[in-house]
């Protein structure tokens, strides 16, 4: 998917992004008529409808990130192209511990990002995470670790009256994936 956007024009990329409407591309190619020395990317940003940043992130680095092989979090790239600061990130993570979503989906929920400006970060950068729920973050090892951590108490308390079983743990797992699923 990512050697598709390596002939896409900024406008459709940003469109694809979620971070421009196609009317707005219109307006901005009707601008350039006039203003001909002007790119299409300053003329969206002159207009108020994204970051001069924004723009910059997609014409100068994007293509070499998404066919790059190391990773970083979804925050590093979305910081690097002024989509989130660092104090948005911070509160994300925050919200993240404590709700067991997704970084995503975390700033979809507090109105920083739109679905589909994440969904097409996750899909380029991140093709294998973008498979899976964008909702849904370690459910199984945090399920596990919830166990251990949070019903340390219970698990001892069991254990002076009984051994734990197989059937315990497989209860107390069930439980632990259906709070986070309705949560």
């Amino acid at each position: 998917m990512s050697n598709l956007n390596l002939v896409k024009p900024i406008g459709e990329i940003l469109q694809n992004a979620g971070l421009i409407t196609s009317s707005q591309i219109e307006v901005a190619l009707h601008d350039q008529t006039y203003y001909q020395d002007m790119r299409l990317g300053e003329i969206l940003a002159l207009r108020g409808w994204i970051e001069q940043d924004t723009v910059d992130f997609f014409v100068k680095e994007w293509f070499s990130l998404i066919n790059q092989k190391e990773n970083h979090p979804i925050g590093f790239y979305l910081k690097k192209a002024s989509l989130l600061s660092e104090k948005q990130i911070q509160m994300i993570l925050v919200e993240q511990n404590q709700t067991c979503l997704r970084f995503g989906a975390t700033a979809v929920l507090k109105g920083f990002l739109k679905q589909d400006t994440v969904d097409f970060f996750l899909e380029n950068l991140f093709p294998n995470r973008a498979l899976s729920s964008s909702y849904i973050t370690r459910h199984i090892e945090m399920s596990t670790a919830t166990i251990i951590e949070m019903s340390t108490a219970t698990i001892d308390e069991h254990k002076i009256t009984q051994e734990i079983t197989q059937e315990d743990i497989t209860h107390w797992v069930e439980l632990c994936e259906q709070t986070i699923t309705i949560g």
